[in-house]
């Protein structure tokens, strides 16, 4: 039996704030914006009573440029904020993504375009977020889908942009964020004693060898990191221009391009150590059903309950958005026919996204503009 003193309830922006601390998080810079401003709220809380750095900027573009500084200089860093301000942290994301810059920005989803309905959750990001890098580079964006589990999918998306040294999207929603819930506090210390904490891959100090700020030997490998002002005689070098390994400004050179195909391929040829997802499949199913955020918890009831009538029927649900799985996609569709894909928004973004995988299947979107999908909505998809 779980007594009252061993349940709390928290909300989602409460157990990324942990989540956050525990994976080694000891930056937050951040501008107040609904629903992001509850993580923003946690962040300045735990971090200052900690004695570490918690920063309200004057704007968001002053709070992803702090990060981004902070994070050169070896801290782990996070801002958080909502579509329109990271609209105006879009410059910044890219600079991080091209100076290898590790950085966790959490977008809580709002009814939109512009500044929209603040106070209504809402899926309608994904297609926005999916462009942020000029160029047509994508960066990885984790998705939790429900409050509980902000913790591990905060924790993935850490050790993420640490590990491979990129910017990277923790997405989310108002209905995640701002919602709470009981939690077994003893489930969730057995659930932080499983997970693992990465931080960057970093160079030797005692190697005496000249030091290159952007060197790899693959395309796919990620260039060690020293951080900025530590008085060494190595010479650490931060542009955004294209550049060669020693970031050296280059144009048109063999290894300027290839440093340009870097940046893709270390975040493309790694995602199977990455991406995370979960896969329930039903031996001779016809359909499938690809759900993330809130609306995967609908899917699995529905899943639950179709399975009851005895129908077959295969479920592959998302942590990780973007980059787009293949394999998963291919295995959670294998024989299926059709595939329903429910997404709080009203065209669908993901399902798009997703057809060119999905060649000769009939793909069945269940939208809402703004409400939660039923797990009667799915269903009913699935009837047709």
């Amino acid at each position: 039996m779980v007594t009252d003193a061993e349940q709390e309830i928290v909300t989602g922006a409460e157990l990324i704030s942990r989540a956050a601390i525990d994976s080694g998080v000891n930056f937050f810079a951040g501008y107040p914006i609904t629903p992001a401003s509850s993580v923003y709220t946690a962040m300045l809380t735990k971090l200052q009573a900690a004695g570490k750095l918690a920063i309200g900027a004057s704007d968001e573009i002053s709070a992803i440029s702090m990060c981004i500084g902070a994070s050169m200089r070896g801290a782990k860093a996070m801002t958080a904020s909502s579509a329109p301000g990271i609209a105006l942290m879009i410059e910044n994301i890219g600079y991080a993504f091209a100076t290898e810059t590790p950085l966790v920005i959490v977008c809580g989803q709002r009814l939109g375009p512009s500044t929209g309905a603040a106070t209504q959750s809402a899926q309608g990001d994904i297609s926005f977020i999916r462009n942020l890098i000029s160029g047509g580079f994508e960066i990885p964006v984790f998705a939790p889908n429900s409050i509980f589990n902000c913790y591990q999918t905060t924790v993935d998306a850490i050790n993420c942009a640490e590990r491979y040294r990129t910017p990277v999207i923790l997405l989310t929603e108002k209905d995640i964020l701002m919602s709470s819930t009981n939690i077994n506090l003893r489930f969730m210390e057995q659930v932080k004693s499983q997970v693992k904490f990465i931080n960057r891959p970093s160079r030797n100090l005692d190697d005496t060898s000249p030091y290159k700020t952007y060197d790899f030997d693959q395309l796919e490998e990620v260039p060690k990191f020293l951080a900025t002002g530590l008085g060494s005689e190595h010479r650490v070098v931060a542009t955004a221009s294209t550049h060669d390994k020693s970031g050296r400004l280059v144009k048109k050179s063999k290894e300027a391009y290839q440093v340009i195909e870097h940046l893709a391929a270390k975040i493309q040829d790694n995602l199977d150590d990455y991406n995370s997802f979960r896969l329930n499949l039903d031996d001779g199913a016809d359909t499938a059903i690809i759900s993330f955020l809130a609306s995967d918890l609908s899917a699995r009831e529905a899943v639950v309950k179709l399975r009851a009538e005895k129908k077959k029927i295969n479920h592959l649900s998302l942590f990780t958005i973007f980059p787009i799985s293949v394999k998963a996609i291919e295995e959670a569709t294998v024989g299926c026919s059709r595939v329903i894909i429910p997404e709080v928004n009203l065209q669908g973004q993901y399902a798009d996204y997703l057809a060119p995988y999905l060649a000769g299947k009939e793909i069945i979107k269940v939208n809402s503009l703004a409400d939660l999908i039923s797990p009667n909505q799915i269903m009913e998809a699935y009837h047709g």
